[in-house]
């Protein structure tokens, strides 16, 4: 797979948030799913290691992150404009559904549906403005104006709540126009979050009483101006801003995560939590490297995760000498992952074979390149370009796979997983509720869909990722375990991302999420210093690694 610099453009200056990480996986195919499988061969003759039940975490699952039904009272309510882009208003309506569904159950409506008592019927609210020409409803109008509740309103439409004069003498500031003028990053907590040029714009502040007003996050420009970017005042917390995207992982992003908890959960304590997960082990993985990452980890104390592909496949130029490995028939594999099972190691099913067996998709067919769940090519310039669910996907379809995967899973004498991680984290809406009904978890960073697309390519301006900072559960129905650090690439092209320092840094940057889980994923065949070495550092951040179960 080649590097996919910037995620596709949409129509309308949107853009698909994400999917940067995927750039290092083909540069990690060659070493991960090829250099091995000579290797071992010449490993001495083993058997399998005897059927066993495994006891714990080792093919466990996280808790729901709360009750996702209950009485209206205890419920998020998020409003979304709909007056001037529905798809649009959709896709953020499922973003911030998703982050709220840590602190509980949420329900979203347009904003033209509201009725009068709502706010003090629910949680909180949260309004996803786009500055259309929405009109409030009056109801909505006064309720907020009532302090019936707390509310974070994010972007446009505030302008329409009252006049302008009542609005000031009611909270203490008054909004300006939107502006986008060298904007370098958001400061939040002390820390500058990085800000893509690529979003719309910000909207400003005309005055600011500071006696009155909380200043919770600035913009700051490249030549060093700053200006409010969220403040609070009264029942009002107001964000110049949708920051429901994000192109890095130490986006402003974050601060919206954030303030969730302000909103919902303000009672929470500051809690830094770890994962890490072992990426790609399958049939033609190195044993020995899969001891040594087990061996290391579990000497520090640090408990870890694994995806398992049960099926290698290789390249189809090899035709018919293209290769097929199942697990069962490397049982020096298995072995070692049975020595991680034992050592602090919680399985995670990463796929059947890692790649589509049809045509390439987008890269030669071989398990590990490939998607297996979504149709994808290159464009003319190597970019990846998403198009759609693989031909003749439907749930049958994709529960026939899983079938296939954990059959091969129980002929190695391992244990089934109950967390699913799709291969390059991209599946069908189809396939993504088969995934919720099938596992307790998921532990990926979610694609998801706009009304506007039907299924056809490319799917790309239609699709939005997401990665949260906190277990979530999401509109899929799954539980969703966070990965948002990427992982250790091969031959970074970029040193902002998929390196050691890379990572950490953008660890130190989510500890302004007060309750956050930082998730990086790592390839064995790397070796064991930069494992090690991302491990001390996060710890020397305050992080403590957990297992995924213990979330």
């Amino acid at each position: 797979m080649s590097p996919l610099d910037h995620p596709p453009q949409a129509p309308g200056g949107r853009h698909r948030v994400g999917l940067r990480w995927l750039a290092a996986l083909a540069l990690s195919g060659t070493v991960v799913f090829g250099a091995n499988l000579v290797t071992l061969t010449r490993e001495a003759e083993v058997s399998l290691p005897a059927p066993r039940s495994w006891p714990g975490c080792a093919a466990g699952a996280p808790a729901p992150p709360a009750a996702t039904t209950g009485p209206a009272r205890a419920t998020t309510l998020i409003l979304a404009d709909d007056a001037g882009d529905p798809p649009l208003s959709r896709v953020r309506s499922i973003l911030a559904a998703n982050l709220a569904s840590h602190f509980g159950p949420v329900r979203t409506m347009g904003t033209s549906d509201y009725r009068a008592g709502m706010l003090r019927r629910h949680r909180a609210l949260v309004y996803l403005g786009a500055s259309t020409g929405q009109r409030l409803p009056a109801a909505l109008r006064r309720d907020i104006l009532a302090g019936g509740g707390r509310v974070l309103w994010m972007g446009g439409d505030i302008d329409r709540l009252t006049t302008r004069e009542r609005f000031e003498a009611r909270y203490g500031w008054r909004w300006g126009g939107p502006s986008d003028a060298g904007i370098r990053g958001v400061r939040y907590k002390g820390t500058l979050l990085s800000r893509s040029p690529l979003e719309e714009p910000v909207h400003a502040f005309a005055a600011v009483d500071r006696r009155r007003v909380k200043v919770l996050g600035e913009v700051v420009t490249g030549d060093g101006r700053t200006w409010p970017w969220a403040v609070r005042s009264g029942n009002l917390t107001y964000v110049g801003e949708v920051p429901l995207n994000s192109l890095a992982d130490d986006d402003r992003y974050l601060a919206a995560a954030d303030l969730l908890f302000d909103l919902l959960a303000p009672a929470t304590p500051v809690r830094r939590r770890a994962l890490v997960r072992l990426e790609d082990i399958g049939p033609q993985a190195d044993p020995h490297a899969l001891r040594a990452a087990g061996e290391l980890l579990s000497r520090k104390g640090v408990p870890f995760s694994f995806g398992v592909i049960p099926v290698y496949r290789g390249p189809l130029p090899d035709g018919t000498a293209r290769p097929e490995i199942r697990l069962k028939d490397r049982p020096e594999v298995v072995r070692a992952i049975t020595y991680l099972l034992e050592h602090g190691g919680t399985m995670v099913l990463h796929g059947y074979t890692h790649q589509s067996d049809g045509p390439a998709n987008p890269e030669n067919g071989e398990s590990g390149h490939d998607f297996e769940f979504f149709r994808t090519h290159f464009g003319p310039g190597r970019e990846l370009v998403y198009d759609g669910p693989i031909r003749g996907d439907s749930a049958t379809w994709m529960n026939r796979r899983l079938d296939a995967a954990a059959a091969e899973l129980r002929a190695a004498h391992l244990p089934v997983p109950r967390i699913f991680e799709p291969p390059h984290y991209a599946a069908s809406p189809v396939d993504y509720r088969v995934i919720a009904r099938r596992f307790a978890a998921r532990y990926d960073r979610g694609a998801y869909f706009s009304p506007g697309w039907e299924g056809s390519s490319p799917a790309s301006p239609h699709m939005y990722e997401q990665s949260a900072p906190y277990l979530i559960r999401d509109v899929y129905g799954s539980v969703v375990i966070p990965e948002n650090l990427g992982m250790v690439q091969l031959r970074p092209s970029d040193p902002s991302q998929g390196t050691v320092e890379s990572i950490v840094a953008h660890a130190r940057s989510q500890l302004v999420v007060r309750d956050n889980v930082a998730s990086f994923f790592y390839h064995p065949f790397l070796g064991t210093k930069p494992l090690e070495s991302i491990v001390d550092q996060m710890r020397g951040l305050g992080y403590r690694f957990v297992s995924p179960c213990d979330l």
